[in-house]
């Protein structure tokens, strides 16, 4: 049993699951993490856009989240490529929300007015300001809301760099086949089988996305959490018409350092349905064009789908109702890869003090 015994299991191998497998190395506990995928980061880490925005007004318990990760960002980029010589291209480009109309604007500038009211960044732009910066944006705009704080992130390269830090610091990978059964005893989970074999820890951690809820099922813990299916498309201009994050008409566009620009995503609640489609292809177009009219001559490179991990009331981040040694961390929704640092920590510090930074009760998993 001692030789496969470790002391945490992280079932999961995107972005969530490598950060809290590299925060736990950080404090000295070397986990093992399994994923049924032959390598990490391969399903919603890999398929995103990689943008890192938090328009939020209040204080409130997510929005408070979703600052404390992006504030980890700039010193997360410089530590993985130190340690892995990987550059996971964190670009604090700022974004530009444009608007069309009165309504659009009332929404943005009264949202701007609260955010600068309560201490937070927001500049509402005449359409002539927001020109100025970014010359490709329609004569049709009325205006824009700058958030200057917002960035990116090549998220492929993010979870690459966050498995090669764990790796180096003695996490075990274990890559290739699902997870099938839970061993139970008294209560407590004490192993998990992988292709026949039974691997056991002290502590399991379920980060597996939007399959999350499949797994909770096999401990009849049912827990709500699906996918939500976002269409991405990949354009090419060059020279890069674009130096900020754009968003407006439902979609965001985003200028890859690569040159490369995103456009996306849809929203759509078709279960486990990863095909891209003409309609949704057309959508992230259509309105593209109509924000910037010049993409129309950019190149068509591809088009591509992921799902998300939706939960009504994610994250859920915490034990599991009934166990005092499984943790839940799924249902971050379109915010994986801006809450990915925060999460390692968090989930990390419950492992090893109990005490978490920030405290988890208000993302406390619950059966449905």
């Amino acid at each position: 049993m001692n030789r496969n015994h470790t002391d945490v299991i992280i079932i999961g191998g995107g972005i969530i699951g490598c950060a809290i497998a590299y925060n736990l190395t950080k404090r000295g506990v070397k986990p093992l993490l399994i994923d049924k995928a032959p390598a990490v980061g391969t399903e919603a880490s890999w398929a995103g856009a990689g943008i890192l925005t938090s328009h939020a007004s209040t204080h409130e318990p997510y929005p408070t989240l979703c600052r404390a990760s992006l504030a980890l960002y700039p010193t997360l980029a410089e530590e993985l490529r130190v340690e892995t010589q990987i550059d996971i291209e964190f670009i604090q480009s700022g974004t530009l929300s444009v608007f069309f109309n009165e309504a659009e604007a009332a929404g943005l500038i009264g949202l701007a007015d609260r955010r600068v009211k309560r201490g937070f960044s927001a500049e509402v732009l005449t359409a002539e300001q927001a020109w100025q910066l970014e010359p490709a944006l329609a004569k049709s705009i009325a205006g824009a809301v700058l958030f200057p704080e917002d960035a990116q992130v090549r998220n492929p390269k993010m979870v690459t760099a966050l498995a090669k830090g764990a790796a180096k610091l003695g996490a075990k990978f274990q890559l290739g086949n699902p997870v099938t059964n839970f061993i139970r005893e008294d209560k407590r989970v004490i192993g998990v089988v992988v292709n026949g074999e039974t691997l056991y820890a002290d502590t399991f951690v379920i980060a597996a996305g939007c399959w999350a809820g499949t797994l909770t099922a096999q401990l009849d813990v049912p827990i709500q959490i699906g996918p939500a299916k976002g269409q991405i498309v990949l354009v090419e201009a060059m020279p890069p018409p674009f130096q900020h994050i754009v968003d407006g008409l439902g979609i965001y566009i985003v200028p890859r350092a690569d040159g490369k620009i995103l456009l996306g995503a849809t929203v759509e609640y078709v279960g486990y349905d990863k095909t891209a489609t003409v309609d949704g292809t057309k959508q992230m177009i259509d309105a593209g064009i109509t924000i910037a009219p010049q993409l129309a001559q950019s190149t068509f490179v591809q088009t591509w789908a992921g799902l998300r991990p939706y939960a009504k009331k994610g994250p859920l981040l915490g034990y599991l109702p009934g166990y005092d040694n499984v943790v839940l961390a799924s249902g971050h929704f379109k915010n994986g890869i801006l809450l990915a640092p925060i999460t390692g920590q968090l989930v990390a510090e419950l492992l090893t003090t109990g005490q978490p930074s920030l405290s988890l009760e208000p993302f406390q998993p619950e059966v449905v």
